[in-house]
């Protein structure tokens, strides 16, 4: 019997059918594989990009310290009070001090100043100002009692300068001289968890430069897990965002402090998913499903110090205990927000339409102070403290000598007042039309509404 040879191609031909056959089974088992490699591709492209969007989430404060040594640390970030549990650790918090320059008032009249000082509480301060001059595209001040509030999500570095100074750069690369004034954020310790060696306590006078950058997609949570949750706080409205409990908690792996019948409870705030005010105590549920009565400590009767939440699409708003209905813990990533969160500011650009019908369009100046969407406008309703960052508001209207009605762009409406960012204290507006233009004063009274871009 003789071998079976493969024919040799040149001698041997195939059907035309059976070629066409072979041609589309290899077509189909091509197509097949391709797709198979494209949803293949498309589901590995969805996780990393899940997972990247979770790493980027992480909440807390993150940088490169360096010292007048040229040491170098970096991890995340304890910032400012000499109580460590009091030092921020978070972006959304707030980094405070005193502005050290404003010549806004160049713009003024004499008489226009005159009535300024005299309307001021603090004796005429106003008036004691050198009226260099201004650019506010260069961000030039000079001295004035003005406050500076700003989340440290909005800051790109601090140098301090002297023992009571620090130059602060911000996202769009302006920068500010900040003095301490009342505040600990400048002149105190700074502690940096190093990977390497630990947590490193840093004195004002060792630093010579702080970065603030995005933390790293594979660090965990710097000095702890924050708590996230929805307050609801009745007439004053509900808030969501990152809490502090008492004004003071503000890991899951702290404890809510009460009693029960049984005795004292230290509660972690981790295994928590409900408070709810009660009485003259709270009604707590845990995640187990599990519930308690407690009373008996300032975290769960009226001695509490007020539940501040950081909210994305507000800012900080403090909510007193009298006002408070209950608490519902979340996990919901909508809630946090990473440094990438916080963008570049601009300025602020308005439309100021005055109680005469005009209207001014261009960058402003709000109380001839705040100039940029990051900066903070303070306020209450009551009890309630509000500080809403500038970029969360759609519209201020005077309402009278002491309130404005406040919109934001999510479409809530705050009546607020008890503060000078929104009652007659208020100093007034600049409004530059364009870079070279010179700028137009208008008087808070003067004013039916500013509508921001």
């Amino acid at each position: 019997m003789k071998a079976l040879l493969w024919p040799n191609p040149v001698q041997f031909e195939q059907p035309a059918v059976y070629v066409c056959s072979m041609h589309r089974q290899n077509q189909l088992s091509r197509e097949m594989v391709r797709g198979i490699l494209l949803f293949i591709g498309i589901v590995v492209g969805l996780l990393i990009i899940s997972n990247q969007s979770n790493a980027q989430k992480n909440s807390f404060i993150y940088g490169k310290v360096t010292t007048i040594s040229g040491d170098v640390y970096t991890g995340p970030i304890r910032w400012g009070s000499k109580n460590a549990q009091k030092a921020e650790v978070f972006w959304v918090e707030v980094f405070n001090g005193t502005k050290t320059s404003n010549d806004l008032l160049k713009y003024l009249s004499k008489s226009e100043i005159e009535e300024l000082s005299q309307g001021e509480e603090s004796g005429g301060s106003w008036l004691n100002i050198d009226l260099g001059v201004l650019s506010i595209w260069a961000d030039k001040f000079t001295d004035t009692p003005h406050e500076f509030k700003a989340r440290f999500g909005d800051l790109k570095s601090i140098e301090p300068v002297k023992r009571d100074r620090a130059m602060v750069t911000f996202k769009n690369g302006t920068s500010m001289e900040i003095k301490a004034g009342n505040s600990e954020d400048i002149g105190g310790s700074i502690g940096v968890y190093d990977f390497e060696l630990g947590e490193v306590m840093l004195s004002w006078g060792r630093v010579e430069k702080v970065e603030f950058m995005a933390s790293p997609k594979t660090q965990e949570e710097g000095f702890g897990k924050p708590i996230y949750g929805v307050v609801n706080a009745g007439r004053k409205g509900t808030f969501k965002g990152q809490i502090e409990w008492d004004s003071d908690e503000r890991f899951l792996e702290e404890v809510l402090d009460g009693k029960d019948r049984d005795g004292d409870k230290k509660v972690p705030f981790r295994s928590i998913q409900k408070i709810v005010k009660q009485r003259n105590g709270v009604d707590l549920t845990l995640k187990s499903g599990r519930s308690l009565y407690l009373t008996g400590s300032n975290d769960v009767n009226n001695e509490n110090r007020g539940i501040v939440v950081n909210d994305p699409d507000v800012g900080q708003v403090k909510i007193a205990w009298r006002d408070f209905i209950e608490l519902n813990i979340s996990d919901d990533e909508s809630l946090r927000m990473s440094y990438d969160d916080f963008l570049p500011s601009r300025g602020l650009n308005a439309k100021v339409i005055t109680i005469q019908g005009d209207e001014y369009d261009g960058l402003i100046a709000f109380d001839l102070d705040e100039a940029y969407e990051f900066e903070l406008l303070d306020a209450n309703d009551d009890e309630a403290e509000f500080q809403i960052v500038f970029r969360n508001i759609k519209s201020i209207i005077p309402k009278n000598y002491n309130y404005s009605m406040v919109e934001l762009k999510n479409g809530e409406r705050l009546l607020l007042g008890d503060h000078r960012d929104v009652s007659e204290n208020n100093a007034g507006v600049l409004v530059f039309p364009s870079k070279n233009a010179e700028p137009i004063y208008i008087k808070w009274s003067k004013i039916d509404e500013i509508i921001f871009d």
